[in-house]
């Protein structure tokens, strides 16, 4: 009677196939596992900076009130000097930078969003005569980096 042999290369095959399944499913679950675990950490840094850039917004929206209210009294005591009186009383209030002199009044502010942004808002007063528009339009409501960039990036590549 003659032994039957078998090919060994179909011995693990099956064997080999699963290794190499398991293996695909663990390299793909691993990869997923930290693309969600980079995604949850920007969604956080998304979320915390919209916080604060709301509640910078919230603070600059009363300091807008502020100056309105000032723009108003000054305006109801003296129509005819209405910017010299606003630019005495917005004198008072802090952190405005105001040029009431120029051809078009402004007056801008900052507010702290984090250390590395403010929020810088401008305001153009309107003429007395246009005052039934309301006494400023805001020209610029937007993040400014906090610091200046420093490009200091010289190399000292021959020392003697």
């Amino acid at each position: 009677m003659k032994r039957r042999s078998y090919p060994i290369t179909n011995i693990g095959t099956v064997s080999l196939l699963m290794i190499f399944i398991v293996l695909c499913l663990v390299v793909f679950s691993s990869l997923s596992l930290s693309g969600a675990l980079s995604d949850h950490r920007y969604s956080q840094k998304i979320a915390q900076h919209n916080a604060e850039y709301y509640q910078a917004s919230a603070q600059a929206a009363m300091i807008l009130k502020e100056i309105d209210q000032v723009l108003h009294s000054a305006y109801q005591k003296d129509p005819a000097n209405y910017y010299i009186a606003a630019g005495e009383e917005l004198a008072a209030m802090e952190s405005l930078t105001t040029d009431l002199g120029a051809e078009s009044p402004s007056i801008s502010y900052e507010v702290s969003v984090s250390d590395r942004q403010a929020l810088k808002i401008v305001l153009s007063l309107n003429e007395p005569e246009q005052l039934k528009d309301g006494y400023y339009r805001i020209t610029s409501w937007q993040e400014v980096p906090a610091s200046t960039w420093d490009g200091d990036d010289t190399l000292n590549l021959m020392t003697f």
